[in-house]
């Protein structure tokens, strides 16, 4: 190990209060002014394996302090990485070098820095850009964690390369997009501050740490928050848009970005109970580690949207696009149901499911409930064929489709991109959206325009013909909504179950325990959204069972009744 990555890893060990060193953990370290220290260097341009002396000059400190020192470098060596002043010889390669010294009597640490240029220019202004080997030092397994040895990698590292393979790596309109100073955080093309625009070498190619925290050249300082962190999808945005590769256009259309979960006056992500899903910033620690996150305790004041870096790991890693981690981890949904199908759609399961134990739907049926019904996510449950009432049919031989079993299940269904036609003027699709395709399912449901050209196996609903499963799907819903409305105590009741029909279903001064019973199944089919698709087989058990339960005579006797996945 060099001597300087040696003397620093030691040192920061030894000298300063680290808090946090895993992935997307922050490094906090306690500023204290009880020392103040600037470095000095001579000279401050020289060429590759040339040697600038430095040294720290104290310009505060405790009376009588013993003083200790440790040098770190982003590459070229220390003559002597403890001293206060020593001379450091420079790399090979061409850079501009951030020269840094922690200084700590034991009990206070002061932190500073002075950027050397070697070989190249020295920005006009600061900061600047440095690119991503500076950021190898403290990021690449030692104290400030691994994000630069997932990120080396990564799509993101080798995008130069993506842009050579189609020989478009002197495109000017490409490069800015693959390479580190013109887009970005904090980019601003007219500012003199060393990216590729300006000095096109091999270490600013790529999509490093700068594009997305800002220019590095003051990092480290005394408190770590000379690079910013943000979660807001605008800054992916900047490039992952446009008909080639809409992604972030996509995005912004859909649920994740603007869905009523956002934009209520009363937020669920703002509730701690509810922020793990509803709330990016929570959400993010929980589908990195969904087995041991441990749930807030207070109420979020921040509200973030499910941007790009709540699904994705910026730093890359092995899973399928950067997922995080809950798509390679198995999925506990309530009454301790296991997912281990269903691949990189775990994730999405991790938070689309029904939130209800047998305890709290047996309660509803009970009892009542102003939100009468599971949770409107149980999209999980629907496609593992669980947690429906399944009571009112005791030793009914339940069952389920297959749609489970597709590989990565909700991701290949929802976010299947597929090729348009930019020249004429038809974006291709990443699938950000999460709104399904047909495209998505013509590998086994062969070519449609419409998921109503793919059929049910039979008449379900019993109006005489054989139609899409979807059709089906809503004439059986409709057909068990008007049971329960039929059953209803009177007349006035009944008018509230045609104008309100879940508050009705949950006000139990109004409906009669049978409808309850009926009405949790025909909430979870019709909160499902799929209108079967999802679990076609268990969708029409369901149904058509709490149909017999409330009345026998209630579903045709054209219908089909399906016992088992046909």
């Amino acid at each position: 190990m060099p001597r300087t990555t040696a003397s620093f890893a030691a040192a920061i060990a030894a000298l300063l209060l680290v808090s946090g060193c895993g992935d997307d953990e922050v490094v906090q370290v306690q500023p204290d002014q009880a020392i103040q220290v600037v470095v000095q260097t001579a000279p401050e341009s020289l060429d590759t394996g040339g040697r600038t002396s430095i040294q720290v000059i104290v310009q505060r400190a405790p009376t009588g302090a013993d003083l200790r020192y440790g040098w770190l470098a982003d590459a070229g060596t220390f003559a002597d990485a403890t001293t206060d002043s020593t001379t450091w010889t420079a790399p090979d390669n061409p850079g501009v070098y951030g020269l840094s010294v922690i200084v700590t009597d034991g009990d206070n640490v002061a932190i500073a820095q002075k950027n050397v240029a070697v070989a190249t220019y020295m920005p006009a202004d600061d900061p600047f850009y440095k690119g991503a080997t500076s950021c190898s030092v403290c990021h690449n397994g030692g104290s400030g964690g691994t994000q630069w040895s997932t990120w080396s990698v990564s799509a993101h590292a080798s995008a130069i390369e993506s842009l050579q393979e189609i020989g478009m790596d002197s495109n000017p309109s490409c490069l800015k997009c693959h390479t580190v100073g013109s887009y970005g955080l904090n980019a601003d093309a007219a500012l003199d501050n060393g990216g590729y625009d300006e000095t096109a070498v091999p270490r600013l190619a790529g999509v490093q740490c700068e594009n997305c925290h800002g220019p590095g050249s003051q990092h480290p300082s005394p408190n770590f928050t000379s690079v910013d962190v943000t979660m807001d999808a605008s800054l992916c945005g900047q490039c992952h848009t446009d008909a080639h590769h809409p992604t972030y256009d996509e995005w912004q259309t859909s649920a994740h970005a603007a869905g009523a979960t956002w934009t209520s006056s009363s937020p669920p992500g703002l509730r701690a109970s509810c922020s793990k899903c509803h709330n990016g910033m929570v959400s993010a620690a929980y589908l990195d580690d969904p087995q041991n996150f441990v749930p807030p305790t207070v109420n979020p004041t921040q509200l973030v949207r499910h941007t790009c870096a709540v699904c994705h790991d910026a730093h890359g890693n092995d899973n399928p696009g950067s997922l995080r981690d809950a798509s390679v981890t198995d999925v506990w949904l309530p009454n301790n149901v296991l997912v281990e199908e269903a691949g990189a759609g775990r994730l999405c399961i991790s938070c689309h499911n029904g939130r209800r134990t047998e305890t709290d739907v047996l309660g509803q049926i009970n009892n009542g409930s102003s939100n009468f019904g599971p949770h409107h996510s149980i999209q999980g449950d629907a496609l593992k064929g669980v947690n429906a009432y399944q009571t009112l049919a005791p030793g009914f031989p339940w069952s389920s489709s297959k749609h489970i079993l597709v590989e990565d299940a909700c991701v290949a269904c929802h976010t299947h991109p597929h090729e348009g036609d930019p020249e004429a003027g038809i974006p291709n699709f990443m699938g950000h959206d999460f709104l399904p395709t047909t495209e998505a399912c013509v590998r086994c449901h062969g070519p449609l325009t419409d998921f109503e050209d793919i059929f049910a196996k039979a008449d379900f609903d019993g109006n005489g013909s054989i139609e899409g499963v979807q059709v089906e799907i809503r004439g059986l819903l409709d057909l068990l909504q008007q049971t329960i409305i039929d059953k209803s105590r009177n007349d006035s009741v009944r008018m509230d179950f045609i104008n309100n029909f879940i508050p009705t279903l949950g006000d139990t001064t109004k409906s009669t325990r049978v409808q309850r019973e009926a009405g949790y199944n025909w909430a979870y089919v019709d909160y499902d959204g799929s209108s079967g698709v999802h679990n076609t087989t268990y969708s029409v058990q369901l149904l058509q069972q709490s149909i017999l339960y409330l009345e026998p005579s209630a579903l045709p006797q054209a219908a089909f009744v399906l016992r088992e996945d046909m």
